[in-house]
């Protein structure tokens, strides 16, 4: 007994042993700037201080081109440092644009990776190394913010004709400006390092940090960009569907569930799926010309009517009677049809044919068939 309790302990460290060398990753090599992040160039506490002031925060992994309708107040935009892998090109860039100019509240932290030479058309401002500077700060957000705790080399420099509000700054430069763009805003932030989870506990960054990502509106949602770093979330099918697509799918659905509906619940009498009986010979030519009268084809009816008529009578023997009738057949080949009664009396001269050929092959009249056949009488012996 004591044995198994041995080796029931030692299974056990063995399996707290494997967890931990399972759930062991790696720091990452630089700086990420993700607001999951808890290393040293992470976002994470960026996003937890907003949380526990009262922001909705959320993470934002889809496309740009979803922005639109997605209900966001303020995104911001970090991307990772420069060795690190990103996610973007010219169509995130013009979708993220479009957003903003749209109404979007956008906060741009640090450096924006360069895609094409349209990068600079929609540009207020541009990054520039400057002289480090550690004299005061100055602009409207100098009273909530006194130091920081490291500053860089790069300033914001507006382009020449821009109107750019300078809201933390100092001889140096521009630290932190606002501007208009379409009927939305931008608010950019010169380096990225001030919000990372090493820096932000220090001076008065994380002051800064909530000064610059609080919504535009009360209870506005704020989002952290996290698919410049490549961790998006596909939208679904259905989202990629055009309206007009959209509206034929559920008209498509509703014609599948209306079918479902009428096989489970009957809306009528039952349909035999075969007749009670066969149909005469008679009753055939009867739908055959009321058929092509209703077809207005009486001339191909009368024709399909003759040519019967005539096999009958190839069939039958050669007397007056019959000779009368393939007479009367021809001339009913040569008159024009122009009622429908006209055609039905050649249909009586076709079953008149028919019943004579009838009578010649079977002297028992009550059957189709020969009557030494299936049904004929026998004779006693």
């Amino acid at each position: 007994m004591r044995r198994d309790y041995i080796i029931a302990g030692l299974a056990l460290l063995a399996l707290l042993a494997a967890s931990l060398f399972a759930y062991r990753t790696e720091p990452p090599a630089a700086a990420t700037r993700a607001s999951g992040d808890f290393s040293f160039g992470g976002y994470r506490a960026w996003y937890e201080l907003l949380a526990r002031e009262g922001v909705h925060v959320e993470r934002f992994r889809r496309h740009h081109d979803a922005l639109a309708g997605s209900g966001i107040d303020t995104l911001v935009v970090a991307f990772p440092d420069d060795s690190l892998e990103h996610r973007w090109n010219a169509a995130e860039r013009d979708a993220l644009r479009a957003w903003v100019r749209g109404g979007g509240r956008l906060v741009d932290i640090g450096q924006t990776p360069s895609v094409d030479k349209d990068d600079v058309k929609g540009e207020r401002v541009l990054l520039e190394d400057k002289p480090a500077d550690r004299g005061p700060l100055r602009g409207g957000w100098a009273p909530y913010v006194a130091t920081l705790n490291a500053r860089g080399t790069e300033r914001l420099v507006p382009i020449k004709g821009a109107h750019v509000e300078q809201l933390l700054g100092d001889r140096s430069g521009a630290l932190v400006v606002r501007y208009r763009s379409g009927r939305g805003e931008v608010v950019g932030a010169a380096d990225a390092t001030l919000f990372e989870n090493g820096a932000i506990g220090h001076a008065d960054d994380a002051r800064l940090a909530y000064l610059i990502a609080r919504p535009g509106r009360p209870g506005g949602t704020v989002a952290f960009d996290e698919a410049v770093r490549g961790d998006i979330v596909e939208k679904p099918w259905y989202r990629a569907l055009t309206p007009p697509e959209l509206l034929a799918l559920a008209i498509a659905a509703l014609a599948g569930l209306l079918w479902l509906a009428y096989g489970i619940v009957p809306l009528g009498p039952a349909v035999r799926l075969r007749p009670a009986r066969e149909p005469t010979s008679e009753e055939f030519v009867d739908a055959v010309a009321a058929l092509y009268a209703r077809a207005q084809a009486r001339d191909h009816a009368r024709d399909a009517l003759i040519r019967d008529a005539r096999r009958s009578l190839e069939r039958a023997p050669r007397t007056p009677e019959n000779a009368a009738l393939a007479v009367r057949l021809n001339a009913a080949q040569t008159e024009p049809l122009t009622r429908d009664d006209a055609l039905v009396a050649v249909a009586v001269l076709a079953r008149t044919a028919r019943e004579e050929t009838v009578r010649a092959t079977n002297p028992d009249r009550r059957f189709a068939t020969p009557a030494r056949g299936t049904g004929a009488r026998r004779r006693r012996r």
